[in-house]
């Protein structure tokens, strides 16, 4: 498990490749749990049960359908296992170190700012930075193009999670 662990941090330091994990249909099932279970929690600060549990399946489906239709565009689907498995995985990750910072803004008073805001914005950008990274070595493609996919991606999601937010208020 420490190994897993290890390769998962590399991925998040681009010391690692999605090819570097092992190509099992359990971890992969395994890390978009806790990819779920990571959306939920963060969403329950602001969101009620129903509603979390949907943002949180969406963000879930919408990582595997950017690992899937990237993948059948490159003509690549035998490496969503593996792709799959780092995005979700890395997910978990910064999902984990982004839930106290998020907590924590979230408890501030409405108006009052903090630095801390700009450790999640480069938290943020450290992430599509990761998935770019993760995408590429996928993919087979330029970190630019790459990147680019990846910073489309993240737009789209902040998009449909503030839609499912409006939603439901």
């Amino acid at each position: 498990m420490t190994a897993l662990l290890q390769l998962f941090i590399d991925l998040c330091r681009l010391r690692s490749t999605p090819q570097d994990l092992p190509c099992s249909r359990f971890l992969m099932i395994f890390t978009a749990a806790g990819y779920f279970a990571i959306g939920l929690t963060v969403s329950l600060l602001e969101q009620s049960l129903g509603l979390a549990i949907l943002s949180a399946a969406v963000d879930t489906l919408m990582l595997a359908a950017l690992a899937w239709l990237s993948l059948w565009i490159t003509g690549k689907t035998s490496r969503f296992t593996q792709t799959y498995t780092a995005l979700a995985g890395t997910g978990v990750l910064f999902g984990l170190v982004g839930w106290p910072l998020i907590t924590f803004l979230q408890g501030l008073p409405e108006g009052q700012g903090s630095n801390l805001s700009l450790l999640l914005l480069g938290l943020v950008i450290w992430n599509i930075i990761v998935i770019g990274h993760i995408l590429r070595h996928a993919l087979g493609i330029m970190m630019w193009a790459a990147s680019g996919v990846a910073l489309f991606y993240m737009y789209l999601s902040i998009r449909v999670m503030s839609a499912l937010y409006i939603a439901g208020s």
